[in-house]
């Protein structure tokens, strides 16, 4: 069904998002659409004939025969009263008919004495406008002709079905060439970021078989096993919960919480690993910075933010932040690091794409980790924003609504 109905909308409302989702308006003369009012004005033996389509303040006219005027006000139309009705509306002398003889059309150019205008009724119950036929003389149409112009104003919105499906076939279409697309720069970065630890893991293995092998060799690498393997987990928990975020299975336990101490907090757990690479990392926070989150996964998307600042920033700070702006309590991250060009700031928020630096530079990691923030921001009704530029550092944010301050339990 075309349009969209959502909560508290007006039945007008409702009907001009029916009318607006065929994506007509405004569109070029088609064939099929004009064959139909020439058929019209055939068949009911009329010199104009049009297809009309009403807007929220205008006729306008997707097909005409007869007349070259596109469109024309929807205060003064009569197509906007035949719409309201379920069958034809006939207008014998628009001269004797108060409803309509001060009609601009009427009173002037091109002077139309007789109207008669079929509904277009959408299948889900939604007028958009009419098939119409008009004369500058008094008349009437037969059971015959009325017959017809209900059956081609029926072959309207057929048609604008029809196109509305190939649209969104198109559109479907699309969508799974993205898709399969996506799919295969899944198994590919998949397969490069396990097998790479996996083969490193399973070599040391076979080398750690070896009864001669001395301690001390042993230790070192034993200790590569585990770093591996800590890589491996680190991917997999990183598949886990973009999983557990994605749109489709979002369950966030919101509850009142103060973003300045999940600054401080994520700060001080990340410091250890921040320090280990040569970076300064501090909290700046003013003050409580209260909204109503889900704090596990909220501590899962700064750190995360966290975790890209220190990997991409080799020498100097990361600062994080938490701040009312805008009306949004937000947490910032901002690092010294190599940045992102304006043309992959959309693309790293989406599942699996990484920036062109991390790709050339060949940077571990499956792409997941701005995707899970952004499927968190948006868990909890906020966004993420990137401020950035190569060379120049990043400043990553997570807006959320801002709430509080909170009475103290």
């Amino acid at each position: 069904m075309a349009g969209t109905q959502y909560a508290g909308a007006t039945p007008e409302q409702e009907r001009l998002a029916a009318l607006r989702g065929y994506e007509v308006l405004d569109t070029g003369a088609e064939r099929d659409f004009d064959d139909i009012v020439t058929l019209a004005a055939q068949l009911c033996d009329k010199p104009i004939a049009l297809i009309s389509l009403i807007d929220a303040e205008r006729q306008w006219f997707k097909a005409r025969f007869g007349t070259d005027v596109r469109e024309g006000p929807r205060d003064t139309s009569i197509c906007a009263h035949a719409m309201a009705g379920r069958d034809v509306l006939q207008v014998p002398d628009a001269l004797l008919d108060p409803r309509f003889a001060n009609c601009p059309t009427v009173a002037g150019d091109p002077h139309i004495r007789f109207y008669a205008g079929a509904p277009l009724i959408t299948p889900g119950g939604k007028a958009l406008g009419t098939l119409c036929v008009a004369a500058p003389e008094p008349g009437v149409l037969t059971e015959a002709q009325q017959h017809g112009l209900r059956a081609l104003a029926r072959h309207v919105v057929t048609q604008l079905e029809l196109r509305k499906y190939a649209r969104d076939m198109h559109q479907l279409h699309q969508r799974l060439r993205g898709a399969e697309q996506l799919k295969d720069e899944f198994i590919a970065r998949v397969n490069h970021e396990f097998r790479t630890p996996l083969t490193a893991i399973n070599g040391y293995l076979e080398v750690l078989g070896d009864p001669e092998l001395p301690s001390e060799s042993r230790d070192g690498f034993v200790q590569r096993v585990q770093r591996n393997s800590d890589r491996l987990l680190a991917l997999v928990n990183d598949m886990l919960l973009a999983a557990q975020v994605s749109a489709g299975s979002r369950e966030f336990l919101r509850v009142p919480a103060d973003l300045a101490v999940l600054a401080r907090t994520a700060v001080a757990a990340n410091r250890p690993l921040a320090e280990a690479k040569g970076l300064t990392i501090t909290a700046e926070t003013t003050g409580g910075v209260f909204a109503d989150v889900d704090v596990l996964r909220m501590t899962q998307a700064l750190e995360r933010l966290i975790l890209n600042a220190v990997k991409f920033t080799d020498t100097g700070s990361i600062t994080v932040r938490a701040e009312v702006r805008d009306g949004h309590a937000t947490l910032l991250v901002r690092d010294t690091g190599i940045g992102i060009s304006e043309e992959d700031q959309a693309r790293v928020l989406a599942p699996f794409r990484r920036s062109a630096d991390a790709e050339r530079n060949e940077v571990q990691g499956l792409g997941l980790g701005l995707g899970i923030v952004k499927a968190i921001s948006e868990g909890h009704d906020g966004e993420v924003r990137i401020e950035s530029r190569p060379g120049e550092g990043s400043t990553i944010s997570i807006a959320v609504p801002s709430a509080g301050p909170y009475p103290e339990l």
